[in-house]
């Protein structure tokens, strides 16, 4: 199923117009393996360019190279897993991060692999719903309750909270 919504995403690419830069061989044998593939040439209204395609293609897209062009179209996907940006301008490229709606946004890396275990994994907008890791994380498990007692004089009362996980 996942192997198919991977090869219509990378065909309907193609005959719409992307490259074909590179595809690779696969095992022989049973297994749903697909070619690792590199495709460019992408315009933004391509099924790959907004969907979740979940294989092992990289899709390569150019644009003018303003800050807001490049915001604008990380953005127009009802999805927001996770995001890269990439430039030798550290400063620029933390404040187009901080604008992509997505879980994870890597900054001259690919979040998945490199951050810690403390960091919360989170998809945005249609791409999943709670998170796991870290705090934040691991509190959407828990069920918070309010313990509330009175003194039996002066009338002081207490009010605490006890987190069950």
């Amino acid at each position: 199923m996942q192997r198919a919504m991977v090869a219509k995403h990378v065909d309907s690419a193609v005959s719409g117009g992307a490259k074909l830069l590179y595809k690779s061989d696969v095992p022989e044998g049973s297994g749903n393996f697909y070619p690792v593939t590199v495709l460019s040439n992408l315009k933004q209204e391509m099924e790959i360019q907004k969907e979740e395609t979940f294989g092992p293609v990289v899709a390569i897209a150019s644009f003018d190279g303003s800050e807001s062009s490049a915001i604008i179209l990380a953005n127009d996907t009802p999805y927001g897993l996770a995001a890269c940006v990439y430039s030798k301008d550290a400063a620029k490229a933390r404040r187009v991060s901080r604008q992509i709606r997505a879980g994870q946004v890597g900054i001259n890396s690919y979040p998945l692999a490199v951050a810690p275990l403390s960091c919360p994994w989170v998809g945005h907008k249609g791409s999943g719903f709670g998170y796991h890791s870290g705090p934040d994380g691991w509190r959407q498990f828990s069920m918070p309750q309010s313990l509330v007692s009175e003194e039996p004089q002066g009338g002081v009362v207490h009010c605490g909270a006890l987190v069950r996980w």
